[in-house]
This record gives structure tokens, C-alpha cells and sequence, in this order.
């Protein structure tokens, strides 16, 4: 019973490093799409904080018409 077991866990082992792709460079691409996309979020983040202060700074800009 523990050679058959033995057998089975060589085999899911097998199994599982040939479903995962062990290619570096592949790694090495899926990391560095990974950091260009946080980098990518990040920036627009700041680019629509930017806006925002900027469109609020110029609605406080804006002198109140005097009612007459």
C-alpha cells in the first residue's frame, strides 16, 4: 500500500509540473505585464486625483455673481 501511494503522489507530481508552464522567460514577461499594469492603475489613480483637485481649485476660483 505505500508503493502504491508512493506511485500515485510521483505521478500527481508529474502531472502537475507538466500542467505549469516552468518556461523563465514566460515567468519573466507574466511578472513584468503584471508590475506595467499596477503601474499602469497607479497612474490613472493619480491623474484622476489630479483632475479632481484641479477642478475643485478652480470651482473655488471662480468669483460668486453678485445678486442684485
Amino acid at each position: 500500500m505505500g508503493i502504491a501511494l508512493a506511485v500515485a503522489v510521483v505521478a500527481m507530481s508529474f502531472l502537475a509540473l507538466d500542467a505549469v508552464d516552468f518556461n523563465s522567460g514566460a515567468i519573466k514577461q507574466r511578472i513584468e505585464t503584471a508590475q506595467a499594469s499596477i503601474v499602469h492603475v497607479a497612474m490613472s489613480h493619480h491623474d484622476l486625483a489630479s483632475a479632481v483637485e484641479a477642478w475643485t481649485r478652480r470651482d473655488h476660483q471662480k468669483q460668486p455673481s453678485a445678486i442684485e
